[in-house]
C-alpha cells in the first residue's frame, strides 16, 4: 500500500513554496504559513490567499492580497502588485506613492494615491464599481485646487474646493462656486449593471442637486436616487420616492459585494 504513495510523496516535497498550495516555512523561532512564502534571512511571511504576492524590498519580506472582490472581477488573476519601501517605512499594493519619507499603496489596480501634508493618502473605487465593470474599471484620477485636493471619478473644483465622485457613474457639478457630487446606490448599479442611465443636476437655491427624474418648484429642486425612482410637485414642494432595486440586481454582482462586506468585517 505504501509503495504508490513514494511518488507522490516525492513530488510534494521537491515542490516550490507557495506553487501548488499553501505551505508552512520557519526560520530560527518563527513559522508562517500560506502561499508564495519569502523569507529575508530574519523573518518568513507568506501571502494568505493564492492570489497574494511576497517580495524582498531592499532585504525586507513583504506581502499583498488583493482583496477577493479584486480578485473575482479580474477572473482569478488580478494585475501583480509592487511593494516600495521608503527611510523604514514600507507598504505593498497598487500605484504606491512616496511622499516627505510616506509610503502608500491603493488596494486596487484601479486606484490612486497622491502626497498631501506630509502624508500620503489612497483613495480606491468601491466594490460596487468592481461588480459592475470588472477589469474594465477606469484608474481613478485626482485633480488639485489651491491647497486642496481629492481623488475619484468627473472631479470639479471650485472657489470652496474639489470634489469627485466616488464612481465612474457618479457625477460633479459645480453651482455658484460650490461642487456637488451624486453616486448611484450599489443596488441601483447591481440591478442596472452598464446599462445604468447617467444621473441629471438641477440648481436648487444657489447650489445644485443631482440625481434621476429631478423636479422644481419655484427656486427648490429634488432628485430621485435610482433611475425608477419619481418626484412631483405638490403645492409648491417636490416630494421623490424610490422603489427598492435589490430584488432587480444581478446575483453575481450582489455576491460580489458580499465579499467586500466579508473582507470590512475581517478583523
Amino acid at each position: 500500500m505504501l509503495a504508490p504513495l513514494v511518488p507522490l510523496m516525492l513530488v510534494l516535497l521537491t515542490q516550490e513554496p507557495g506553487t501548488a498550495g499553501p505551505t508552512c516555512r520557519s526560520v530560527d523561532t518563527h513559522v508562517a504559513c500560506g502561499y508564495a512564502c519569502k523569507s529575508d534571512g530574519r523573518t518568513v511571511k507568506c501571502a494568505q490567499t493564492p492570489q497574494g504576492r511576497c517580495q524582498l524590498v531592499d532585504g525586507r519580506a513583504m506581502c499583498f492580497d488583493p482583496p477577493a472582490y479584486v480578485v473575482r472581477a479580474y477572473g482569478g488573476s488580478p494585475p501583480e502588485s509592487e511593494c516600495k519601501t521608503l527611510e523604514g517605512e514600507s507598504a505593498c499594493g497598487y500605484n504606491c506613492a512616496t511622499y516627505f519619507g510616506k509610503v502608500q499603496c491603493a488596494k486596487t489596480p484601479a486606484g490612486v494615491c497622491r502626497g498631501r501634508g506630509g502624508e500620503v493618502e489612497c483613495f480606491d473605487p468601491p466594490a460596487s464599481v468592481f461588480a459592475v465593470l470588472g477589469k474594465d474599471t477606469p484608474k481613478a484620477e485626482c485633480r488639485t485646487q489651491g491647497m486642496d485636493f481629492a481623488c475619484g471619478y468627473r472631479c470639479q473644483a471650485s472657489s470652496e474646493g474639489v470634489k469627485c465622485a466616488s464612481t465612474p457613474m457618479g457625477i460633479c457639478k459645480t453651482e455658484s462656486g460650490r461642487v456637488t457630487c451624486f453616486d448611484p446606490s450599489p443596488g441601483a448599479m447591481c440591478a442596472y449593471g452598464r446599462a445604468l442611465p447617467a444621473a441629471q443636476c438641477r440648481s436648487n437655491e444657489g447650489s445644485a442637486v443631482c440625481g434621476y427624474a429631478c423636479a422644481t418648484a419655484f427656486s427648490r429642486s429634488a432628485c430621485a436616487s435610482t433611475p425608477k425612482g419619481i418626484c412631483k410637485v405638490f403645492d409648491s414642494q417636490v416630494y421623490c420616492f424610490d422603489p427598492p432595486t435589490t430584488l432587480e440586481a444581478e446575483t453575481a454582482c450582489l455576491s460580489l459585494l458580499g465579499l467586500a462586506a466579508l473582507e470590512g468585517a475581517r478583523p
